[in-house]
C-alpha cells in the first residue's frame, strides 16, 4: 500500500481551513442576524395581534357604548314628546275654555242687545207707527 499524496493532505487541510473561516466567519454571523430578524419579527406579530385584540375590544365597547347611548336617547326623546303633548293638550283645553268663555260673553251681550233693542223697538213702536202712518196718509197722525 502507497502512502497518501501530500497534495491530497494540503487539499483536505485547505478544504477544512476553508471550511472553518466560512463557518466562523459567513455562516455564524448570518444564522444570528436571521435569528435576531425572527425574533424581532415574531415580537412585532405579537405586539400586532395584542394591538388589534385591543382595538378589536374598544370597536366593541364603543360599539355597546354608542348603542346604549341611543336606546337611551330614544327614551329620552320618547319622555320629551309626551310631555310636549301633554302640554299642547294642556294648551289646547285652555284655549277651548278661554275660546268657550268669550263665545259666552259675546252671545250674553248679543242677548242682551237684542232683549234692548227689542224693548226700545216697543217702545218706540208707537211713534214708529205714527210717522209711518203720517207718511202714508200724507198728514202728521198723532196718537
Amino acid at each position: 500500500m502507497s502512502p497518501p499524496n501530500a497534495s491530497l493532505i494540503l487539499i483536505m487541510v485547505c478544504f477544512w481551513l476553508t471550511f472553518w473561516l466560512v463557518q466562523r466567519f459567513l455562516i455564524r454571523p448570518i444564522w444570528g442576524v436571521m435569528s435576531e430578524r425572527k425574533g424581532r419579527i415574531d415580537s412585532a406579530q405579537q405586539a400586532w395581534k395584542a394591538k388589534n385584540e385591543e382595538h378589536l375590544s374598544a370597536t366593541a365597547r364603543l360599539a355597546a357604548e354608542l348603542e346604549e347611548a341611543g336606546r337611551d336617547a330614544a327614551r329620552v326623546r320618547g319622555e320629551l314628546r309626551q310631555k310636549a303633548q301633554d302640554a299642547r293638550q294642556l294648551r289646547v283645553a285652555q284655549a277651548r275654555e278661554e275660546a268657550d268663555a268669550r263665545l259666552q260673553t259675546a252671545l250674553d251681550e248679543l242677548r242682551a242687545d237684542a232683549d234692548a233693542a227689542r224693548v226700545e223697538l216697543r217702545k218706540r213702536a208707537g211713534e214708529l207707527a205714527g210717522l209711518l202712518a203720517g207718511q202714508l196718509l200724507g198728514r202728521e197722525v198723532k196718537l
